[in-house]
């Protein structure tokens, strides 16, 4: 990952997109890293990643919530929770 200055980023703005699209750039503020620059496919892949890991989390603590006892919640309350009319 290459790491640059938020002065030189905005200097030199075309070569710094050309960078992130071939990886990520750290553009640091006072030495500091402020953000990351990625390629735009680059970033929805790992958010798909990161949502389905966190999907994966939740579903694992819900059963091991039904394991030790806990109330199942029907279809019908979800939807009533999250304003779903079910047909």
């Amino acid at each position: 990952m290459t790491t640059i200055p938020a002065t030189e980023a905005r200097q030199k703005w075309a070569q710094t997109l050309q960078m992130a699209q071939r990886e990520p750039v750290t553009i640091t503020q006072h030495g500091r890293a402020s953000v990351v620059l990625l390629d735009a496919e680059v970033a929805r892949r790992a958010l798909e990643a990161l949502e389905e890991a966190q999907d994966i989390a939740d579903a694992k603590a819900a059963e091991a919530e039904m394991a030790t006892g806990g109330i199942p919640i029907s279809l019908e309350e979800i939807a009533k929770e999250l304003g779903i009319a079910l047909g």
